[in-house]
């Protein structure tokens, strides 16, 4: 069978501590929660993208660049949802082929391929609208973002279906960039990162260094506040910081400026020290990846807390209302931690990953697989109700700027990628889900690995070990699980976390072995920094890796909103079961409180006329399924009592 490589194909053995599987190599179980997903994926999301490219006119402006008549449609760099989105159908078709599917790619492919000029240019903005600025806006124009996703959807083409129709075209456009900018004197960068880790994953896959040697140009050559605009596309002009232009990449050790932009840079950052080892790179990174997990992350895995400029806030300024925390973000960081993972073999960042995938990226896509936030708040209050793009109270099923969309179908489609990595002498399995596993060691050893289990459902993993031989097998623990159980054999075994988060066992596998690993989840409340302003007296709720919430729904009728409600955290939380759309049975949880309503006339006082209810208990959800029932507000973090 052709190796079918994912999006992360690496070169070099010499930098890295462990190395991705391919696509064939990791089969999720079609009933598993992840699984599933895929299918919801194949089924529905990304047919309902093709309709909305094809009605929004996303396709149109590409197949019709040389027709004088045309008025160009929608955002300036509509391209790019195009190309990431045939880059899902790409994923998608490993799994599962689909006619719709492939007739798009055959009618994008021969549009993209009729677009495309003689010097290997094609983007139909600047083709179209205003030639006259080609290659003149690097902070806004997002040539080489665009061109970058091109080559990402290349890139794909080839791993999964062996095709060549869009790589062609993607080589030619990457082989101008390099002729264009890749001597000292006319180094460009893109004002938005995604060109750089594009290249160094095209040489991955056609072994033209040229294409590394680009990448590594404009990643070193970042941070010297170059990249300027002849004309503005953007709302306003940006800083340097917005654009990861402030600093070196070496001396970037926090996160900062558009969010998403930032961590783009990230992933070819640490792609390039994968490929070339400079440690300073590396060091760099995980500096960074510290100063954003420890003091600008949300509770659910969110990132960026200011609407304004899609950005980082100030350490710990995390508002819960007016989370921005948009969805590619999180894609973003799914992916740069992914590459930590197998730089530097630490489980903390597996532990991230975790965090977006069933929080933000599953809570980012509606049940039926047709409606998506671009930004993931915290907290919706009862009454409020806006239906701008970037800051809905409902999941919309597109948007004006749909960069999210074409993302989340295309991490979805890649999630048997992330889950295992190899070492010389040993698995790691990172992600939990029911899947059957057939790979070896670096070394050479077979390894084939049956994984049963409901996770996240519940903490029970049990793993057929059906080879025979000697290696190692890791199991990630992660930072919620302190009581952890582990079997081999019936036999119970100490569980001895290594330095990097994972329990080691070691033995002459029979083929006929059993491990069971009980990661024992339990619902508990999590208590903010003191520095978090906006959660001063709150509590969130966590089992396991799923952060929970409250919503109107749940409340019982007649009684107050959800934004009055109490919780007392000496109350025991009780697990339970409740009826979601789509869902069928979904995990939930029941919190005890009560509800304080103010009937004071004027809002602040010595005392204010506060009333409060008898205590009862709620229903608290998954956060990820919130809002598919009915409009209302909502909230992650509560105010709590004993």
């Amino acid at each position: 069978m052709k190796k079918s490589y994912g999006p992360v194909r690496l070169n070099s053995r010499a930098f890295t501590k462990s190395f991705p599987l391919t696509l064939n190599e990791v089969e999720i179980s079609k009933d598993s929660r992840l699984g599933l997903w895929q299918e919801l994926n194949s089924q529905k999301t990304i047919s309902h993208l093709i309709d909305n490219l094809i009605s929004t006119g996303a396709l149109e402006n590409i197949e019709k660049i040389n027709k004088p008549d045309f008025k160009f449609k929608g955002m300036w760099f509509s391209d790019s949802d195009v190309h990431k989105s045939l880059e899902a159908i790409f994923w998608s078709l490993y799994h599962s082929k689909d006619a719709k599917h492939q007739e798009f790619y055959q009618r994008a492919s021969k549009a993209i391929a009729q677009a495309q000029d003689e010097t290997g240019y094609v983007y139909s903005y600047f083709q179209m609208v205003e030639p006259e600025y080609r290659w003149k806006n690097f902070g806004w124009g997002h040539e080489m973002y665009t061109a970058g996703h091109l080559i990402q959807a290349a890139v794909a083409e080839s791993r999964v279906l062996g095709n060549t129709e869009i790589l062609n075209i993607a080589m030619k456009f990457a082989d101008l960039i390099v002729s264009k900018f890749s001597k000292p004197e006319n180094l460009q960068m893109c004002g938005h990162p995604e060109i750089e880790t594009a290249l160094i994953e095209l040489y991955r896959e056609t072994g033209k260094e040229d294409y590394l040697d680009m990448a590594e140009k404009m990643i070193l050559g970042r941070g010297y506040k170059k990249i300027k605009d002849a004309k503005s596309l953007g709302s306003h002009h940006m800083n340097p910081s917005y654009l990861q232009d402030h600093l070196p990449v070496k001396q970037q050790i926090k996160a900062v400026g558009h969010s998403v932009r930032q961590i783009y840079l990230n992933m070819a950052v640490v792609d390039l020290y994968a490929e070339k080892g400079d440690a300073e790179l590396l060091e760099a990174q995980e500096l960074q990846w510290e100063d954003m997990v420890y003091t600008k992350m949300y509770v659910t895995g969110g990132l960026g807390s200011r609407h304004k400029d899609e950005a980082f806030g100030d350490s710990y300024e995390l508002p819960n209302d007016r989370a921005y925390a948009e969805t590619c973000a999180s894609i973003a960081n799914f992916m740069w931690s992914w590459r930590l993972l197998l730089a530097t073999g630490k489980s903390r960042y597996a532990d991230v990953m975790e965090l977006s995938l069933y929080n933000i990226l599953e809570g980012s896509l509606s049940s039926d697989g047709c409606k998506f936030f671009y930004s993931n708040p915290l907290q919706y209050r009862t009454g409020h109700f806006v239906a701008f793009d970037t800051d809905a109270s409902e999941r919309l099923p597109w948007f004006t700027c749909s960069c999210c969309p074409p993302n989340i179908a295309r991490i979805i489609g890649t999630l048997n990628h992330y889950m295992v990595s190899v070492e010389e002498n040993a698995v790691l399995l990172h992600l939990y889900s029911a899947s059957t596993i057939n790979t070896a060691t670096l070394g050479g050893t077979p390894v084939n690995l049956e994984v049963g289990t409901q996770y996240p459902n519940n903490g029970l993993i049990d793993i057929k070990v059906q080879s025979k031989g000697n290696f190692k097998i890791k199991l990630r623990i992660p930072e919620w699980s302190k009581n952890s159980k582990l079997l081999l054999n019936s036999a119970e075994q100490p569980v001895k976390v290594n330095a990097d988060g994972y329990v080691e066992l070691e033995k002459n596998w029979t083929g006929e072995d059993v491990i069971t690993l009980d990661l024992k989840m339990k619902p508990e409340f999590l208590r903010p920094h003191p520095r978090i302003d906006a959660s001063r007296g709150a509590v969130a709720i966590r089992r396991g890796p799923v952060i929970f919430a409250i919503e109107n729904a749940d409340i019982p009728g007649g009684l107050n909103v959800v934004d009055d409600f109490v919780v007392h955290v000496t109350s025991p939380i009780n697990e339970t079961r409740i009826e979601l759309p789509h869902y069928g049975l979904s995990e939930a949880l029941l919190i005890s409180g009560h509800f304080d309503s103010c009937k004071s006339t004027y809002p602040y006082g010595e005392k204010l006329d506060t009333i409060s209810s008898k205590e009862m208990q709620i229903t608290a959800i998954p956060y990820a399924r919130w809002g598919n029932r009915t409009k209302g507000g909502m909230r992650v973090w509560i105010p709590q009592t004993d």
